[in-house]
């Protein structure tokens, strides 16, 4: 049943013992301590829990004070419980008597809190609660101006080449087999001659002595491993269980493998990276991700919105490293609306945001987006130093020289110049490396390059300008933590991102409300 505060506090609680005067002076923890009653009640979670039956539980909201306290110091869930213990910061938050080392809650019922939160999608009330806030503080302007941006978030799972990943993926499923028939996951394996696959530590490929340099010995463990796999997959259908499991290692070997024929072909590792790659059995749904030409990652991507004037952070979402910034455009924007109860009327963003799809969702949602706009390679021409004709049918070059062809393509029309043009002209070095030059036009070029013209203008420099504000946000938040996911999952990690983008928004609040006063 729903636990709830007393209102009233206690005599022998921290606030009344420390005094306010000396709270007020502990930054954060005091700010929580003074004002948390406004971001939750009790009765805010009450979705989560049972209400007329079952004995009272810890009070919801102090379980959300602990879970803001362990984003904002970044500690794991035992060192929750020995905070709360030991730490004179906390028990003035919590309001807990200074004297006792009695545990306000055990550790199972914060992980609980957390799983009902999960449960219930009720993960984003804090950041929710903090956006509201800002409005009631009179920090959000009626007609708003957000920065938008991604960020990438390495994931918790391990990172294993093919091997690995395969002998995972047979370990869950041996795994899923024991948990059925209640029996030894070592028992299990070992009957099955899987055992080295759940063996303590190490790596599968010190199982057996292999020439990593020998691609037939390569190949033949890689066969060998397979078998395993079949065996596996074999003794989850005896017992009737794991068909997630089996999914699981199925897809790793089609990612991965390239089976050889019925004829005798030996199976051989696929070339190159299969698109929409799972890289980890742990986590499975972190992918391959690429900040940047020489930055890789695997992980997810953050994306978030934020006010401009404020620097509050309005909305929060993550994603595949490998789907598009454009495509959250409408979400982020949305967010922001819904939470704020304000009207988005303008919206920056990093060149990311200039793609076709970005505009489309930004008009959709009627705003006008601005962007940044890639530039072409250094010492190249990029299409704005071509002309086209308004319907895009004519183009010359750089060199003055028009397209010998055009061709109607699915996402343009192609033009392409002579061999002859292209050979004799003095600027082919900065044009193309080919014999000739190709180029796919869109139907939006001239939109393009009349957005290229107003990025370069002063006016557009100094709204661009204004994007640095999201850049401070993404540090502050990076700076509890969230750059690497806590937690295994997609959801988990979006909830770690709302709980810490609220502590972000709170401080925000309360240093903007001091400021105010002094």
């Amino acid at each position: 049943m729903l636990g709830k505060r007393d209102p009233q506090g206690s005599l022998l609680g921290a606030i009344a013992q420390v005094g306010v005067a000396a709270v007020e002076k502990m930054g954060f923890y005091g700010k929580l301590a003074l004002h948390g009653h406004a971001v939750f009640a009790d009765e805010d979670f009450a979705a989560a829990y049972c209400l007329d039956n079952g004995r009272p539980s810890v009070p919801p909201s102090m379980l959300a004070k602990a879970r803001l306290l362990q984003c904002y110091a970044g500690v794991s869930d035992a060192e929750v419980i020995e905070r709360c213990r030991f730490d004179l910061r906390w028990k003035v938050v919590l309001d807990l008597e200074p004297s006792s080392i009695e545990a306000p809650f055990a550790k199972s019922t914060f992980q609980g809190f957390r799983a009902r939160l999960t449960l219930h999608e009720q993960e984003g009330k804090a950041f929710e609660r903090s956006v509201v806030l800002a409005r009631e503080r009179g920090l959000l302007p009626g007609s708003m101006f957000v920065a938008l941006d991604s960020s990438p978030v390495r994931g918790r799972g391990a990172v294993k080449d093919t091997f690995n990943l395969l002998s995972d993926a047979i370990a869950v499923v041996v795994r899923s087999v024991a948990r059925q028939k209640k029996e030894g996951v070592e028992g299990i394996a070992a009957g099955a001659g899987l055992g080295r696959h759940v063996a303590a530590g190490g790596s599968v490929k010190g199982s057996e002595l292999v020439d990593w340099g020998n691609e037939e010995q390569v190949d033949g463990f890689l066969g060998r491993l397979l078998e395993d796999c079949e065996r596996a997959v074999q003794l989850a259908g005896e017992v009737g269980c794991g068909s997630e499991e089996v999914e699981l290692l199925r897809r790793v070997i089609a990612q991965d493998v390239e089976l050889g024929d019925p004829d005798g072909g030996r199976p051989k590792l696929k070339k190159g990276v299969a698109k929409d790659r799972m890289p980890s059995v742990s986590d499975p749904e972190m992918r391959h991700g690429r900040k940047s030409s020489g930055k890789t990652y695997s992980g997810h991507k953050a994306h978030l919105a934020v006010e401009e004037t404020s620097g509050v952070i309005t909305a929060v979402d993550i994603s595949a490293p490998g789907d598009s910034d454009g495509e959250k455009v409408s979400t982020l924007i949305q967010q922001t609306e819904e939470l704020s109860g304000r009207t988005v009327d303008q919206a920056v963003g990093d060149s990311a945001y200039s793609t076709a799809q970005a505009q489309k969702r930004a008009k959709e949602r009627q705003i006008e987006l601005r962007t940044k706009m890639p530039g072409p390679r250094k010492g190249l021409f990029g299409p704005g130093a071509f002309e086209l004709s308004q319907d895009l049918r004519s183009a010359t070059c750089p060199a003055g020289h028009p397209s010998a062809k055009q061709y109607t393509a699915r996402d343009g029309i192609l033009h392409e110049w002579s061999r002859t043009d292209c050979g004799s002209c003095p600027l082919k070095g900065r044009c193309t490396a080919a014999e000739r030059r190709k180029m796919l036009v869109r139907p939006d070029f001239h939109d393009r390059r009349r957005r290229e013209r107003w990025a370069e203008s002063e006016e557009g420099r100094q709204l661009l300008r204004k994007r640095v504000v999201i850049e401070h946000a993404i540090g502050r938040i990076k700076n509890l933590g969230a750059g690497t996911a806590r937690y295994f999952g997609r959801t988990k990690t979006k909830a770690q991102w709302l709980w810490s983008a609220a502590v972000v928004n709170l401080s925000l609040i309360w240093h903007q409300q001091t400021q105010a006063i002094a």
